[in-house]
């Protein structure tokens, strides 16, 4: 990647990500699209599940997408100043996280870490592995970039809010919120889609060669999910949206005072003429999925990551990745998938593209030499901790290449 002669400011460089993937809204922008539970199913069936990635050097894949993140790298060594504003605990979910305003006056909702006492979110470091893996394979995640921050007037606990103030820094979390149309079936923005229902609606297509790709990507996809241990798969963390120009001719365009401004599609209309599948939160990953999602287990845990293997042992010559779904993802985040051999061999090929600077990358990417279990025997200096991260990520493959699936003409469900 080319050397820009002049350092973008770091504040800089995050208003021009909110920037380039479209979040600031003019007010005519249009949130979601409503249709009927079968029209939504329609889409879901047609969807983009992959695009073919640019070839990436392994420097490139570190940096990150080069339209998003320019300098991206760079800048997640440099302390970006802040001061605290609100405490994890008033702001949505449960994961450790804090608002801060930046000098320039903009507001950083930031999952956070801290190395000096390995506390904090250990999302910081998973979901830029995961999301940079999948978008180097090609498969739709929201980008993320990992950014160190200088926060004054922040307290102990910055999730609580409790204990005494001072100037703290964090290994930080920024990724944008993918403002694009939802396509939903009910009033519900964050209804999403869940694994069984993507999987049904494939197998609702006719046999033929688009039913062939759907359930090669999905399948590829799924084993994806299973290599990094992706186990918190409610319907909400995944996204049904629009990736094209909408006819509003096809519906109706209301106004909700809340959620801005909707199309409610005619009867057997359709508003948008290609639908894709995104998954938003891909931060509990990298370790030993459960059915809790546990922090300190289920998130960036080398140890727990290397005991999981790839597959069950069914002793049919089916293939069934071995992933526990959370409770909150129910049947719906299809625990211990079939994968069929056309998914399996799509996915090893794209992972045989990676060199070993590659794998070493997408971990200097999350920055996972950071992440250095001081209080866990074997302690692993973090000289080594790129290496071991990488190294394991390459018997997995290994292990996805010794195996042969059946087709998916032969799946159970």
């Amino acid at each position: 990647m080319a050397q820009m002669t002049q350092r973008t400011p770091a504040v800089v460089v995050l208003v021009a990500l909110v920037m380039a993937m479209g979040l600031f809204g003019t007010g005519q922008s249009i949130t979601a699209i409503t249709t009927t539970r079968e029209g939504r199913m329609a889409y879901l069936a047609h969807a983009v599940i992959w695009n073919e990635p640019p070839p990436l050097t392994p420097t490139e894949l570190r940096d990150g997408p080069r339209d998003v993140f320019p300098e991206a790298f760079a800048h997640a060594t440099t302390a970006i100043p802040c001061t605290f504003v609100e405490p994890g605990k008033e702001l949505s979910g449960q994961s450790p996280k804090f608002e801060c305003r930046t000098e320039n006056g903009e507001l950083l909702r930031l999952k956070y870490w801290n190395p000096a006492t390995e506390s904090g979110n250990r999302e910081v470091f998973a979901t830029v592995a995961a999301t940079r893996l999948m978008w180097a394979i090609g498969f739709n995640a929201v980008p993320s970039l990992s950014i160190s921050v200088l926060c004054e007037r922040c307290p102990a606990n910055p999730m609580t809010g409790d204990g005494p103030v001072s100037t703290r820094s964090y290994l930080a979390l920024v990724q944008p919120w993918l403002e694009r149309p939802a396509i939903v079936s009910s009033g519900n923005l964050d209804q999403g889609w869940s694994w069984r229902e993507l999987d049904k609606a494939i197998d609702s297509l006719p046999p033929g060669e688009e039913r062939t790709r759907q359930r090669t990507y999905f399948d590829a996809l799924t084993l994806l999910g299973v290599l990094m241990q992706h186990g918190d798969r409610k319907a909400a963390q995944q996204n049904l949206y629009c990736d094209s120009l909408m006819d509003v001719t096809q519906g109706e365009v209301t106004l909700d005072s809340g959620y801005g401004r909707w199309i409610v599609e005619h009867p057997g209309a359709s508003a948008c003429k290609r639908a894709a599948v995104v998954i938003f939160d891909v931060g509990a990953t990298f370790g030993g999925a459960g059915h809790w999602s546990r922090e300190s287990t289920a998130k960036m845990n080398l140890d727990q990551w290397r005991r999981q293997s790839i597959f069950l042992h069914t002793g049919d010559g089916t293939c069934r990745g071995r992933l526990n779904s959370s409770v909150t993802a129910g049947a719906g985040g299809e625990p211990d998938p079939v994968i069929s051999e056309e998914g399996r061999r799509f996915l090893a090929e794209r992972l045989h593209a990676f060199t070993h600077e590659h794998v070493r990358a997408l971990f200097e990417a999350a920055h996972a030499d950071q992440l250095v279990e001081r209080r866990q025997a074997p302690y692993t200096p973090s000289s080594d901790v790129i290496e071991a991260w990488a190294r394991t990520f390459e018997e997995k493959v290994r292990e996805i290449d010794a195996r042969t699936c059946g087709p998916a003409t032969q799946l159970q469900p």
